[in-house]
C-alpha cells in the first residue's frame, strides 16, 4: 500500500481517537462536582461504583443527561440498601427534572429544604423509604412539579396547604404514612390534568372539604382513614372520575341519591355507614364492593351487578337478590 493510500486509510481512525477526549467531557463540570459530593455523602456505595471521576458522568448509572445541554436532568436510586439521609447536595443539580428515590430501606430523616432550588423539577418520587417528620410546606416552592409521590414512609403531621399552590400538580401520592388532621380544602384548587389524589392508609379525620364537589378527580383513594360525613360530593354526572376508593372509613350518606358518571369503573365503599339502596346507574361498573354497610333493597338486575361475588354485597342491613338470597 502506497503512503498516500495508507494515510487515507488511517485518517478516519486518527479522527476517531482525536475526538474521544472531547466526548469524554460532555458532562457539565458543576454537575460532576455535585454528583461526586452526593456519592461521598453516601459513603461511596457499590450502587454508584460507575461514578468514576475519570469517566464522562453522563455515562454513569442512576442518572440521565440532556441530549443537547448534557446537564443532569434525571437521578434515580432504586431498590438498594443505601444508608443515611437524602443528600442535600441533590438540590445543587439545578437542571434536574426528575428525582426518584425508591425502596431505599435504610434511608431516614427529613426531606431537604435544598430541593427548593430545583426550579425545573417536575417529578419527585420519594417512596418506600423511612422518611420521618412532616411534609414540608416548602415543597410548594417547586412550581414545576406535576407529580409528587411520598408514599410508604413514616411522615407525620398534616397535609400542607402549600401543595395547592403548585400550578400543574396533577398527582399527589401520600399513602401509607402516618398523616393526621383534615384534608385541606385548598386541594380543590389543584389545576393539573386528570387529578390523582391518593391518601389511603393514614390517620386522616373529619369530613371531606365541601370544595371537592367542584373537583373532577381522575382517581381518588381515601381508604383506610378515619374520615366521616358525606362523601357523595366527590361524584357527579359531569365528572370523568374512573376510580373511587373510600373504603374503611366512617362515611354516612344515602347511596340511592348519588349521581354517578358514566366513566366510573371502580368503586370500593366497604366498611362504612352508607345506607339507602343500590342505584341502577352502578350497572356499568367493572369493580364494586359495598360490603359492611347499611344498604337495603333489591340489587338491580342488569349490567355486571349479578356477576360479582356475593362477598361484594354481604354484611348489609337488608340487601337481597342475586348473588345474595332472593328478596322476600
Amino acid at each position: 500500500m502506497s503512503p498516500a493510500r495508507l494515510l487515507l486509510f488511517l485518517l478516519p481512525l486518527l479522527s476517531f481517537f482525536l475526538l474521544r477526549p472531547a466526548s469524554a467531557v460532555l458532562c457539565h463540570p458543576e454537575d460532576k462536582e455535585v454528583l461526586l459530593r452526593i456519592k461521598s455523602s453516601l459513603n461511596n456505595p457499590y450502587l454508584l461504583a460507575s461514578w468514576n471521576p475519570n469517566v464522562d458522568c453522563c455515562t454513569w448509572y442512576c442518572l440521565k443527561c440532556h441530549y443537547k445541554t448534557h446537564r443532569v436532568i434525571s437521578l434515580f436510586f432504586l431498590k438498594s440498601n443505601l444508608p443515611g439521609q437524602i443528600p442535600s447536595a441533590i438540590g445543587d443539580l439545578t437542571y434536574l427534572q426528575s428525582l426518584t428515590l425508591h425502596k431505599l430501606s435504610n434511608f431516614t430523616g427529613p426531606i431537604p429544604e435544598s430541593f427548593t432550588k430545583l426550579k425545573y423539577l417536575s417529578t419527585l418520587t420519594l417512596s418506600w423509604l423511612n422518611l420521618t417528620g412532616s411534609i414540608p410546606s416548602f415543597l410548594g416552592q417547586i412550581k414545576n412539579l406535576t407529580s409528587l409521590d411520598l408514599s410508604f414512609n413514616k411522615l407525620t403531621g398534616s397535609i400542607p396547604d402549600s401543595l395547592s399552590t403548585i400550578p400543574g400538580l396533577g398527582y399527589i401520592g401520600l399513602d401509607r404514612n402516618q398523616l393526621t388532621g383534615k384534608i385541606p380544602a385548598s386541594l380543590a384548587n389543584l389545576k393539573g390534568n386528570s387529578l390523582y389524589l391518593i391518601l389511603s392508609h393514614n390517620n386522616l379525620s373529619g369530613q371531606l372539604p365541601a370544595t371537592f364537589a367542584g373537583v373532577d378527580f381522575g382517581k381518588l383513594d381515601l381508604s383506610r382513614n378515619r374520615l366521616q360525613g358525606d362523601a357523595s360530593l366527590v361524584f357527579g354526572r359531569n365528572k370523568t372520575t374512573f376510580y373511587v376508593d373510600i373504603s374503611r372509613n366512617q362515611f354516612e350518606f344515602d347511596l340511592s341519591k348519588v349521581d354517578f358518571n358514566g366513566s366510573l369503573q371502580t368503586l370500593d365503599m366497604n366498611h362504612n355507614k352508607i345506607y339507602g339502596s343500590i342505584p341502577t346507574a352502578m350497572e356499568s361498573l367493572q369493580f364494586l364492593n359495598v360490603s359492611y354497610n347499611r344498604l337495603c333493597g333489591p340489587i338491580p338486575v342488569g349490567g355486571k351487578l349479578q356477576s360479582f361475588d356475593y362477598t361484594v354485597y354481604f354484611h348489609n342491613r337488608c340487601l337481597c337478590g342475586a348473588p345474595l338470597a332472593s328478596c322476600k
